[in-house]
């Protein structure tokens, strides 16, 4: 009951957030348009009420295992921490540890970056670092990447439901 309770509130929030998120929409648009995964199986929000955010969903290719890697002291990052996951240690949560890795743009608004940051700490096994200015959001597993022009926590929500659920990889812990 928390739990939904809590999506609720963060979905609330999300819609409150989004509004101002602006960004990417031409990249995040003219990516669904050639995107191999129709729209209806995306969980878009583009042309539905429940979102002013448009998000594309689409499969990736696992990277490759990383060599030399740590795992992050904390889930989320703001563009001033200095010990920022390396690209390594982002790609051995995507492989080993099956977790969400999220690069969110800086030109955010603060209240879009606060909702992730709010966000990304009731999450399990999901880390948020500073990213290029475009997009505004890009969201991966390791077989699936959600591209937004803002925060959307519903679909952001979603992609991190979508891991199965015991499939960590047994490993040390450091690399």
């Amino acid at each position: 009951m928390r739990q939904a309770l809590t999506r609720v509130a963060l979905a609330v929030a999300s819609l409150a957030f989004c509004a101002g998120c602006g960004g990417a929409t031409s990249a995040a648009s003219s990516s669904a348009a050639s995107s191999a995964v129709p729209p209806a199986a995306t969980g878009s929000g583009a042309g539905t009420a429940a979102s002013p955010v448009t998000c594309d969903m689409r499969p990736r290719t696992p990277p490759g295992e990383a060599t030399s890697w740590t795992h992050p002291a904390q889930s989320f990052y703001s563009p001033t921490d200095q010990d920022i996951p390396t690209r390594a240690s982002l790609d051995h949560l995507l492989v080993k540890d099956d977790a969400l890795v999220i690069e969110y743009s800086t030109r955010l608004p603060a209240a879009s970056v606060q909702a992730l940051r709010d966000w990304t700490y009731l999450q399990t096994a999901t880390v948020a670092v500073p990213g290029e200015d475009s997009p505004a959001v890009r969201a991966v597993i390791a077989s699936t990447e959600l591209v937004c022009d803002g925060v959307d926590t519903v679909q952001l929500s979603e992609l991190a439901g979508s891991r199965t659920a015991g499939q960590v990889i047994g490993h040390g812990e450091a690399g």
